[in-house]
């Protein structure tokens, strides 16, 4: 009998395993440069559930400072940087396969910039606007990608809004990083790495 709820419990256990592979995590940025101020948040969900949620700029730690201290002690010699070369040149084969993976896993739901421009002169202003919109209307007719781009010609300022809603289908995401990891210079690169 306790045989059988065991089984039970790990078959449900794999289920939902199987289930978070398949079933794509919903990622959100939302950002808004004012001035100097920059604001925003990033979720991570999952079938609606929010698993992780960060607030920008987020709060400052003493770690950081332990880690600024650290990464100083722990500078790079000339061989180590070379060597850490030469297994990411080896191991580059692998790593382009799971870059190319992570990049086809995504699909983009939706991304919408609304930006305020102007340079020096307004002249430079209504020509870099004017590449930019050269660029971004032909997207905004054929992807999920909105842009509004509000040239002012009277100062200088960079401006604006950025919404990103993505989602991410971690099963082959998970299986070529398993893969690569089971390569020897991808192994090795991660273990020079850590150091």
């Amino acid at each position: 009998m306790i045989y059988v709820i065991i089984g039970i419990i790990i078959i449900i256990l794999v289920l939902i395993l199987l289930s978070f592979l398949a079933i794509p995590l919903n990622l959100s940025l939302a950002l808004k440069k004012s001035g100097s101020d920059i604001n925003g948040k990033f979720s991570l969900r999952w079938l609606g559930i929010k698993i992780f949620y960060r607030e920008i700029p987020g709060e400052e730690k003493e770690e950081t400072e332990k880690k600024k201290k650290k990464d100083e002690e722990d500078k790079f010699d000339l061989d180590r940087i070379l060597k850490i070369l030469k297994l990411f040149l080896e191991a580059w084969p692998h790593i382009y396969q799971l870059m190319l993976t992570i990049y086809r896993s995504f699909i983009i739901e939706k991304i919408f910039l609304d930006l305020t421009m102007g340079l020096e002169s307004p002249a430079d202003t209504a020509l870099f606007t004017g590449y930019i919109w050269a660029f971004t209307y032909p997207l905004n007719a054929l992807t999920r990608i909105n842009t509004i781009i509000t040239p002012d010609f009277d100062r200088r300022i960079l401006d604006g809004n950025l919404e990103l809603d993505v989602k991410l289908k971690l099963g082959g995401v998970v299986i070529e990083a398993i893969r690569a990891y089971t390569k020897k210079p991808v192994r090795e690169l991660i273990h020079e790495l850590r150091g």
